[in-house]
């Protein structure tokens, strides 16, 4: 239901670019991701952010107000290595990556108006909805697995997802020509999944088949992928309690970005 939901929202999105006359400028983002949640220890991980790359189209709905139609794709990451020793969580050792691909309508309010054919700045901020695309993975003994497919906590999740954006930014207007501008945006999101890491340790994690990757690799497998404390505590156990704690059910993961957007008008 989620993925239906999230493709007929990128296709209204994506509506619009059948005529660019309605629109008023298209422009490119440059700059970076990052997330936050079970595996950042910190709300802003130093070691956390990648790159990202995306483009949008802008239609002037009035002196202030525009409406922007954005898609970017970038890359998430988190690993319990980056916290500190007097956390512990680096016992834990879970990491993941994901890219991410994001479908965003957003409103803009520019608190300056902005002059036609002169270099004028102007803070703004916006909010809208997103819809978004992730698919974390992992690394082990040099390979990558796909965390989703393996149900780590015996949690099937859907990969397609949506997101309230919402920040704020300066740009310049540079002689009628376009703008260049700095963005920050925030995502609050409604899935504690982004890093495969929520609630507790699936139940049959250590008894039972499972499914495996076409190796027979089975349970054994899908253990050392959900549970990896042994790999760096010599001390830890064979196996966690049943029901033990992975994560924080209470709070749902969050990304962002940052970064230059560059517009040219298109009228």
């Amino acid at each position: 239901m989620t993925r239906l939901l999230f493709l007929c929202f990128a296709g209204l999105c994506l509506l619009p670019l059948k005529g660019l006359a309605q629109f008023d400028e298209v422009g490119v983002f440059m700059g970076i991701s990052h997330y936050s949640g079970d595996l950042t220890e910190r709300t802003i991980e130093p070691l956390g952010f990648n790159q990202a790359i995306g483009f949008y189209l802008r239609q002037k709905i009035s002196s202030r107000f525009g409406l922007k139609y954005q898609f970017v794709k970038g890359k998430l990451s988190g690993d319990d290595a980056n916290s500190t020793t007097e956390s512990g969580l680096w016992r834990r050792n879970l990491k993941f990556s994901a890219d991410l691909y994001e479908v965003a309508v957003l409103a803009e309010y520019n608190f300056f108006k902005m002059k036609k054919g002169a270099y004028a700045a102007t803070p703004y901020v916006f909010g809208g909805l997103a819809g978004f695309y992730f698919s974390p993975f992992t690394e082990l003994d040099g390979k990558s697995y796909d965390l989703h497919h393996y149900k780590t906590e015996g949690v099937a999740y859907s990969l397609y997802q949506f997101a309230i954006p919402f920040g704020a930014g300066l740009k310049l207007q540079v002689n009628g020509t376009g703008h260049i501008g700095l963005q920050a945006g925030m995502r609050k999101t409604f899935t504690d999944y982004l890093d495969d890491v929520s609630g507790s340790y699936a139940p049959d994690l250590f008894v039972g088949e499972s499914k495996d990757d076409g190796s027979g690799a089975g349970n054994a497998l899908r253990t050392r992928l959900s549970y990896r404390s042994q790999e760096v505590d010599t001390n830890a156990p064979a196996s966690p309690s049943p029901g033990a704690q992975r994560g924080n059910p209470d709070k749902n993961d969050w990304y962002l970005f940052f970064g230059v957007t560059v517009g040219m008008n298109l009228k």
